[in-house]
């Protein structure tokens, strides 16, 4: 009886982070299309918010650069 019942606890929680899963994939994958948009075959370009991570990055990277000659 107690074999089964660990049995049961076991599926229980493997069921627990499948549904986590699931309901988080699709969230990241919206996330991920505003930051990054696939434009056609030839390649893709940054969003409205990417262009704004990417231009952030580049302040941080200059300002850390600037004092190394």
């Amino acid at each position: 009886m107690t074999r089964k019942r660990t049995i049961a606890r076991k599926r229980s929680v493997l069921l627990e982070y499948t549904i986590l899963l699931c309901s988080i994939l699709p969230l990241v994958f919206a996330a991920s299309a505003s930051i990054y948009s696939l434009s056609g075959f030839g390649g893709g370009s940054f969003g409205p918010i990417g262009k704004s991570i990417v231009a952030l990055y580049q302040r941080i990277v200059t300002i850390i650069s600037l004092p190394i000659p």
